[in-house]
């Protein structure tokens, strides 16, 4: 029987953020690893996942038992896999466009424009239900942007500037990643229920800068005086990783 393959992008999500989380569904999923991601933006590193690259550090060489440099729900699909692509994530369709389609003409389902407001989790985890219960064997993408800005905790989003203080933000994303844990239980529930074996891989598809003088991750944004806004830190690519198994 083949697997379902889940692969749950936290966009933005720093390793020391997810580190300290109280993330009990995907720290259950197997063993915390610290990575580095391909690039400090999401194009590049969403990319690099769907052509079955691994982050850097982690000794795997790829991330799933098919052919690198290929396009993975291309060849998902000519193994018998239904596969779906779902964020509320701006740059998709940019890049969908861009790249003659990509996403939509490569996924069974592909969802981005549909989702709105401040968080999106739940509703992207409700399709995801959907998806699975129509379809199997399945490969779920799902890049969740609570952990990117303006953060999601739950209560209220956060805008990181320059007057605030670098930790008020680092625990705002942890309690981003915590929000994001608790409303993955539907989604884990079903995955514990279904009859074919899952695999859960959960990562980040880069890190973020937090202050206190250098905010964001994008190498292309400006300050007023028309310098970049990043500079070079391991933050920008440290990175959380755990593959394994719904317990």
């Amino acid at each position: 029987m083949k697997p379902d393959y889940v692969f749950i992008c936290l966009d933005s999500c720093r390793y020391d953020t997810f580190e300290e989380a109280e993330a009990p569904n995907m720290k259950g999923i197997g063993e915390l690893k610290m990575a580095h991601s391909f690039a400090c933006f999401t194009p590049a590193s969403i990319l690099g996942y769907l052509m079955n690259f691994s982050p850097i550090g982690l000794d795997m060489g790829r991330l799933y038992p098919y052919r690198k440099w290929e396009w993975l729900p291309s060849e998902m699909e000519k193994d018998g896999y239904s596969t779906a692509f779902l964020t509320s994530n701006a740059v998709i369709p940019m890049m969908d466009i861009s790249l003659n389609g990509i996403f939509t003409n490569s996924f069974t389902l592909h969802e981005v424009l549909k989702y709105e407001g401040p968080t999106t989790v739940e509703a992207i985890v409700a399709d995801s239900i959907e998806f699975l219960e129509g379809n199997q064997p399945a490969f779920l993408f799902l890049l969740l942007m609570e952990t990117h800005t303006p953060m999601f905790d739950g209560e209220k989003t956060k805008i990181p500037y320059l007057i605030q203080r670098p930790s008020s933000v680092h625990a705002f994303q942890r309690r981003a990643v915590e929000f994001i844990d608790e409303k993955l239980d539907p989604l884990f529930a079903l995955l514990r229920e279904r009859d074919n074996p899952s695999q859960v891989i959960i990562t980040s598809d880069h890190g973020e800068l937090l202050g206190p003088l250098r905010w964001g991750h994008n190498p292309s944004d400006l300050t007023i005086f028309n310098r970049s806004m990043i500079e070079y830190s391991e933050s920008l690519f440290k990175i959380p990783f755990i593959k394994g198994r719904v317990k």
